[in-house]
């Protein structure tokens, strides 16, 4: 929504184009006006701002490069909840005024800069025509019309000036609220990672920054039996917080593609199963350490909830491998490079 925020006159008195006579005195329909424009690459540019003028007032005349012309100075500053954005001009008793708006949308806060830059506009340059001195003909027209108006006894109705209504606030969408500020997500999430051959469960805590940096910590635990040979089997069991930071993020839409890197950190446990030909078992648990890659494409639709098809690939940093004796069988060998793919859903804030 754009609010008017701050207002205030400040008593300088223009010079006059032409010694001795008032600054609006001497403005015309086709008077010479420029418009310094400064804003952010997200907002709209001067070209849109000055178009947006056009469509309000047809009075004024864009200056040539180099042309003496009454000047708009319009500014637009960033912040944590949206633009500032303030326009300084000459009104039309030649007093500099200054108007300050805030916004959460930068395109709101100018098409409000430009509505008051209309106003302005068509307050002076009226004012200018009504005070200007009438040329002979136009004297004589309005004797004419003086003379008609009296022996009629008629008299015209006055005319009330209407301004252009101010643009209705448009309400930003949760999605690009949220990249304007620090926010967080939580989630869980599932998939299949081939270093244990298990399908892991995971907890996970997030923050995204506005820049598109994200960090995430994943808490994850996977558990496996198997059959290692004939009356023999074992079970593998993997806990540990892999640690992810994604440096920036491709947004089209509701759709957000992010590459990431993790390291992943916890303890890897081989134990055999008691039975059948395994009458005595043991188990034995080692350090987890990887380092690896992420790619990550997220469905962020406009409400708080989000949906993220994942893939990765790691690296171990602790080799190791899992043996029975008697008669020898491997069980597991820690892999030099693994693979997981899964699913994560969860909320925003």
């Amino acid at each position: 929504m754009v609010a008017l925020a701050l207002f205030w006159v400040v008593p300088a008195r223009a010079q006059s184009a032409a010694a001795g006579q008032p600054a609006a005195a001497s403005a015309t329909a086709g008077e010479a006006i420029r418009f310094q424009y400064t804003a952010p690459a997200d907002c709209p540019d001067q070209a849109s701002f000055a178009a947006q003028v056009r469509k309000r007032t047809a009075l004024g005349r864009v200056a040539e490069p180099g042309e003496l012309a009454r000047t708009f100075t319009i500014k637009l500053t960033p912040d944590a909840k949206g633009y500032w954005g303030s326009i300084e001009l000459l009104d039309d008793t030649g007093l500099k005024v200054a108007r300050h708006l805030h916004g959460e949308q930068c395109e709101a806060v100018v098409s409000s800069l430009a509505l008051i830059a209309a106003l302005a506009l068509d307050a002076t340059l009226r004012h200018a025509e009504e005070t200007a001195p009438p040329s002979a003909d136009a004297s004589a027209s309005s004797s004419v019309q003086a003379s008609s108006a009296v022996s009629s006894n008629v008299r015209s109705p006055p005319v009330a000036a209407t301004a252009a209504p101010a643009p209705g606030p448009v309400a930003p969408s949760r999605r690009a609220a949220a990249r304007r500020r620090t926010s967080a997500r939580v989630g869980v999430g599932g998939g299949y990672d081939s270093s244990v051959h298990a399908r892991p469960f995971a907890l996970l805590g997030q923050l995204d920054w506005p820049s598109g940096f994200a960090l995430r910590f994943t808490a994850h635990y996977a558990t496996d039996q198997f059959v290692v040979d004939e009356g023999r089997s074992a079970v593998l069991r993997r806990v540990g917080l892999e640690t992810s930071a994604c440096p920036w993020r491709l947004a089209a839409g509701a759709m957000a593609l992010a590459p990431c890197a993790a390291f992943d950190l916890g303890t890897l446990r081989a134990e055999g199963v008691k039975a059948g030909r395994l009458t005595s078992a043991s188990g034995k648990t080692i350090l987890w350490a990887s380092v690896g890659a992420e790619l990550r494409l997220a469905w962020e639709p406009d409400a708080p909830v989000w949906i993220e098809l994942r893939g990765a690939a790691g690296f171990p940093l602790v080799s190791h491998q899992f043996t029975f004796k008697l008669p020898e069988a491997n069980v597991l060998t820690v892999p030099r490079v693994s693979g997981a793919a899964g699913l994560t859903a969860g909320v925003r804030f």
